[in-house]
């Protein structure tokens, strides 16, 4: 707003409050300087609040001490709103009289020091008299008011310097720089204010002028970011919606390869059986034909003979086609499977999408929200400046730029700090589809698998033979490498390895089994009669020779298994004979027993309530027996699964912190089957059959509890990876 520039120019809407949406009155200035009627904030703020929000920029600010009345007062808008009221009350009633003399004339001028009309006469008088000569600068013609031509400058010439607000009756000549800039009377100096820094006003308001220039300077190098925000929130929330519609589309697309797909080997798989049954029946007509014509050639009697042989083919014509025919049926179930899957997957990443742009969408709101206060405290700024630059009022601006000028900074540092991260609100994330069907088609499960972690990227041995479950739900893995060496890995049940181990042997060694016994202790046991232990906080190992520390240790012995107990701070080693170790927290022998007879070795034990699991792989036998004294006893024996009519024999064994016992049953012929046994050793209900061991590779080697964020799960070890299941 230039100097010169008339009242009548400025925007009504600049003297409008927002509150009450009427001409302001008595107006205060937040910090934000948006100004707003005295009344309208006591109304808005709550009783006793200590912070108060704009309401045009929504910022909070501290008000203080006391109160709404302690906000500064804008003295530039309310003169300019005194002189608009003086003009609008000189159109009203342009019969305005003086006061000052008999007469009653018509009033032509206006003193603002007096505060009331002159006649031309009391006007020429109050021009000329020595007597009024402070109120020469303040007299004001009526005839500028009827032209409408007053500017900005004009007025604040016009409006006497304020009242000291310690002695009403005298006018403020100094400022007190110590007290924020607060306007004093000469009297003032020798009482409250006595050694305070004092200015004088002109030159103090041409400093804090000369500041706000520079302040302003520096401000308008952000103007073009902050309304360019605007811009780019908008396009990006077209490339948002643009994304969006893109996504779906190649989802669907994908969604329909792979319907197509599946039904295609549905399609193939029926075409196939019915092949099979066509070369079943060529084949079952030659050999009829074939066994007529021998038989034909010979006497009647043979003819019953004959009749017997054709049944006993078809019989076993349809026992065969029985087979393929469940086998197709098999086939074509898990291939329905993996189609209900896709479907439910693609429910699901339609449903991620969606909410992934509504959140994206509230985002977008809520920057457009805080970039439209940002363009609007800009637009207050601008016009404030303006007007106090050009009314050029010492008194008002030394008031009102220092708050002006920690306005400004704040603006400049929130503008500054503007960091939208709009490209990332543009993005879509949605993961790949068919991950539960490739699970199942790796895994070859009959029952769903939570997850698989990929372990063939973090052991680097050439297989594994032993893990164990944290309470943090880090894993523990051994198994052997080339040569003399022994992996010991801990990782996470994201696949990603925390600690390596590896441990060299004087000769080729075989890895065993491992266990937790502290949250940061792994002992284990490999070789012959290698029993280790390491830590993990500080990485040391610690490994001593079952010869050396047992003095009835057997040529022919070796170690075979391991289990701990944490609340008693005991390591339990299993042989291949009947003999058990029991050793302490460093390794020292504490005690030795004898399994109960019928036992011919430990191939996986286990702490359960006070009794060791014994799965005995020779024998075909599982039990739960007493570990008190030296001699154990049997408590229970396991009973065995009845799938299949396999002769199984007990693997391992692990348990879980509601008391289940869970041991994996293996055969020759039938593969593997996981039971889950109740705390009186009864099976419960749930025995499910997992897998078919169609080759080496498959072959389950050891399993364990783990406790994650998500609860316990069960994890079984094959060779290159670690099936999850969740345990309830």
């Amino acid at each position: 707003m230039a100097s010169a520039t008339p009242l009548k120019d400025i925007d009504e809407q600049f003297l409008q409050c927002c509150i009450c949406m009427e001409q302001l009155k008595e107006p205060k200035t937040l910090p934000c300087l948006h100004r707003y009627c005295q009344e309208c904030l006591k109304k808005f703020a709550k009783k006793g609040a200590k912070k108060i929000q704009c309401v045009t920029c929504r910022e909070q600010h501290t008000l203080p001490k006391n109160g709404i009345d302690g906000l500064r007062t804008d003295f530039i808008t309310k003169n300019i709103i005194e002189y608009i009221q003086l003009q609008d009350s000189v159109k009203v009633d342009p019969l305005r009289t003086c006061i000052h003399c008999k007469e009653k004339l018509k009033a032509s001028a206006f003193c603002f020091r007096c505060n009331d009309f002159l006649c031309e006469t009391c006007h020429e008088f109050h021009a000329s008299s020595s007597m009024f000569k402070y109120h020469h600068p303040h007299i004001f013609s009526l005839s500028e008011a009827e032209a409408s031509n007053l500017t900005v400058q004009k007025l604040s010439s016009l409006k006497e310097a304020p009242r000291c607000q310690a002695h009403s009756g005298k006018l403020s000549e100094l400022c007190c720089t110590t007290c924020d800039n607060l306007p004093i009377c000469m009297p003032c100096t020798y009482g409250e204010h006595k050694g305070h820094d004092l200015t004088e006003v002109t030159s103090l308001a041409e400093i804090q002028r000369e500041m706000l220039r520079c302040k302003v300077a520096d401000l308008m190098q952000y103007k073009g970011k902050a309304y360019q925000m605007q811009e780019e929130i908008g396009k990006t929330k077209e490339e948002l919606d643009h994304n969006m519609k893109e996504d779906k589309l190649k989802r669907q697309e994908q969604l329909d390869a792979e319907r197509e797909r599946i039904q295609k080997e549905i399609r193939n798989a029926e075409e196939e059986l019915e092949i099979k049954r066509a070369e079943l029946e060529g084949e079952m007509r030659a050999k009829i034909s074939t066994r007529k014509e021998d038989l034909e050639n010979k006497m009647k009697k043979l003819r019953e003979e004959y009749e017997l042989v054709q049944e006993e083919e078809r019989r076993e014509v349809d026992a065969r086609f029985e087979k393929l025919r469940e086998q197709n049926k098999t086939g074509t179930e898990r291939l329905q499977e993996e189609l209900s899957v896709v479907n439910d997957e693609i429910v699901e990443l339609l449903a991620s999408l969606n909410t992934q742009k509504d959140g994206q969408a509230r985002k977008i709101k809520e920057l457009s929200d805080h970039f439209e206060g940002i363009v609007k405290r800009f637009e207050t700024v601008t016009t404030t400046v303006d007007c106090i630059l050009a009314a050029g009022n010492d008194w008002a601006d030394v008031q009102c730029i220092p708050d002006v000028c920690k306005a400004i900074d704040l603006l400049s540092e929130d503008v500054k700090k503007c960091s939208t991260g709009l490209g990332d609100l543009s993005a879509v994330e949605v993961r790949g589809l068919s991950q539960a069907v490739t699970v199942r088609r790796e895994t070859g499960l009959s029952i769903d698998v939570e997850s698989v972690i990929d372990i063939r990227n973090v052991t680097g041995w050439l297989g594994p033979s032993g893990i164990a479950g944290n309470t943090d739900g880090s894993v523990a893995l051994l198994g052997w490498g080339r040569r003399k060496t022994r992996y010991l890995n801990v990782i996470n049940m994201k696949g990603n390895l925390l600690q390596k181990k590896v441990i060299t042997t004087a000769k080729p060694a075989c890895s065993r089994r491992c266990s937790f016994l502290t949250q940061s202790q792994i002992a284990f046991v490999c070789d012959i009669d290698d029993i280790g232990l390491y830590d993990m906080s500080d990485r040391s190992l610690k490994l001593v020779k079952g010869r050396d520390v047992i003095t009835n240790w057997s040529p022919r012995q070796w170690v075979f298994s391991v289990t701990t107990d944490r609340v008693n701070s005991t390591i339990t080693v299993g042989c291949n004979n009947r003999n058990v170790y029991v050793f302490n927290n460093r390794l020292k022998l504490i005690k030795s027993l004898k399994l109960p007879t019928g036992i011919i070795g430990a191939t996986s034990i286990a702490m359960h309530e006070g009794s060791l699991l014994v799965c005995d792989l020779h024998s075909r036998k599982a039990f739960a027996v007493t570990v008190h004294g030296t001699a154990s006893q049997v408590k229970y024996k396991f009973t065995k699964p009845t799938i299949g009519g396999g002769d199984w024999r007990p693997r391992t064994v692990c348990t879980d912190r509601n008391g289940n016992v869970y041991m994996l049953w293996w055969d020759d012929g039938c593969g593997s089957v996981l039971v889950q046994y109740s705390r009186d050793s009864g099976q419960i209900e749930r025995m499910r059959e997992m897998m078919r061991e169609e080759n080496e590779n498959l072959k389950i080697h050891a399993m364990t509890s783990v406790q994650t964020n998500q609860g316990e799960k069960l994890l079984l070890v094959k060779k290159k990876h670690i099936l999850v299941f969740a345990l309830a």
